[in-house]
């Protein structure tokens, strides 16, 4: 026990076998669901190469278009709804697909060891990203076991499961462009803080909300604001022009872009005479936090707000309107740096983290059980291993048991302990009260929540298992 203790409590980096265990806890997941759009996204990696072997590149969203609306058995999946720097992305990586299915005509989500090979880009985004968070946290002038717990506390993030292990998205790919921007910005290269986040705008535009109060705590004059923020949607705009803007499948796109424009504005305050939306009270609030900031004269001052700056802005998008489960993500690499910079507090900083994160997930586990429901694991490795989900007549979904726990009934409580939990970490870790804990044990604290999160994560896959020993 004393050796056990010692080891807990010790100040060393994270050991190759506490990564295995990680790995090997996120690929159960990762070989076991399959989310319905992740099948969209194997399509989208297949319909690349095949516009442009039959139609030419500039024909990428018709061709995706059509094969949705003509695909017969084959035409399930959504339309291409993202900027076209995304699906190069994609279909670069999906060549041997097309080359050993597409091509011949075969549906690529058919097949297990496909799936597993289209889904596998999220993994390689994850690995660059947290390399990334490493190599940032390194720019901070944290010392190098600080920097690898700050990569090991974003890889083993609730919000990464998730993503990458459950609803299996895109979002990671745009977090690596975010990442190299925002070590651009505290290197202070302007051009290449401005170029990157030109390309992570166009894989989700929430990178716009972080470049904005980033550039704003180091810049004052309003006409060079403008333009940096103008030259950050170039290539959004370029990418639909290139397409046409009055072709169906680009007015598609808009409508998809016009829709998640508008869940963005659904929470309302009711302020003045008519209500306000609170994403849009949030984010100013944050942006004139940063403008009204004085010239920032020593390069501690710079780091902290590095780190605080992210996490704010992040934390006032994420707290204010309905979001996607997967789209959460965002908020994981930010919350990770942050507490490890910020190690005096470590201790809370991570109990408020583990806590409002898991409520979140719960909630969402009330609230939008489609996106973790059991029937996300057929065709995949805990059928071959357990047996067919399709042979159990009276299945015990995961949406009966949020309601006999009851996680659903509660739902919205689990969100009011996510937002205020939030904000205490923010408060927390502001910049006046950073310092550096040198014996901070951050390996007790990180097992504990890794423990926490897989058992909150493999609730459904769980599920999945009961239905089909028992039922």
């Amino acid at each position: 026990m004393n050796r056990l203790k010692r080891y807990c409590m010790s100040t060393d980096a994270p050991k190759v076998w506490e990564w295995f265990l990680f790995g090997l806890l996120l690929l159960i997941p990762f070989a076991s669901y399959f989310y319905g759009d992740t099948m969209s996204i194997l399509r989208y990696e297949v319909n690349y190469m095949g516009s442009i072997v039959e139609e030419g590149w500039r024909s990428f969203y018709e061709y995706s278009k059509y094969k949705v609306e003509n695909g017969g058995a084959n035409g399930y999946g959504n339309y291409a709804t993202y900027d076209y720097p995304m699906y190069v992305v994609l279909g670069i990586w999906g060549i041997p697909l097309w080359i050993f299915l597409g091509a011949r005509g075969l549906e690529v989500n058919d097949y297990f060891m496909a799936r597993i090979y289209g889904k596998s880009i999220l993994l390689f985004a994850l690995a660059v990203s947290a390399w990334l968070v490493y190599s940032i946290c390194r720019e901070l002038k944290m010392p190098q076991r600080n920097a690898k717990w700050g990569a090991f506390l974003f890889c083993s993030s609730i919000l990464t499961f998730i993503a990458i292990g459950i609803n299996g998205q895109t979002d990671i790919l745009g977090i690596v462009f975010i990442l190299l921007g925002l070590r651009a910005f505290i290197r202070k290269k302007r051009i290449h803080f401005i170029l990157f986040f030109m390309v992570a705008f166009t894989f989700k535009q929430y990178a716009l909300f972080l470049f904005v109060p980033l550039l704003l705590l180091v810049e004052k004059k309003v006409w060079k604001i403008g333009v940096s923020t103008a030259s950050v949607m170039v290539l959004h705009v370029l990418s639909d022009m290139v397409f046409g803007l009055n072709s169906p499948a680009i007015i598609e796109k808009k409508n998809f872009e016009l829709h998640i424009f508008n869940r963005l504005l659904e929470n309302r305050f009711p302020l003045v005479n008519a209500t306000v939306p609170v994403v849009g009270v949030l984010l100013l609030a944050v942006c004139v936090y940063c403008y009204l900031h004085k010239e920032i004269d020593n390069e501690e001052e710079f780091y902290r707000l590095s780190v605080f700056v992210p996490a704010l802005s992040m934390v006032a998008l994420f707290i204010s309107f309905e979001s996607s489960s997967y789209w959460y993500l965002h908020l994981a690499p930010y919350l990770a740096i942050l507490m490890v910079y910020n190690t005096g507090e470590l201790k809370r900083s991570m109990m408020f983290e583990t806590a409002a994160l898991l409520c979140l997930t719960l909630g969402n586990y009330g609230s939008r059980p489609w996106a973790y429901e059991i029937y996300g694991c057929s065709d995949m490795i805990l059928e071959k291993i357990f047996g067919n989900y399709d042979l159990v007549q009276t299945p015990f979904m995961l949406t009966d048991f949020c309601q006999k726990v009851p996680i659903t009934k509660y739902a919205g409580a689990l969100y009011a302990v996510f937002v205020v939990f939030l904000c205490a970490l923010i408060w927390l870790n502001r910049p006046s009260k950073m310092r550096n804990d040198e014996n901070a044990p951050i390996r007790a604290y990180s097992a504990v929540r890794l423990f926490l999160n897989a058992a909150v994560v493999y609730i459904p896959l769980a599920l999945f298992v009961y239905n089909v020993l028992f039922l």
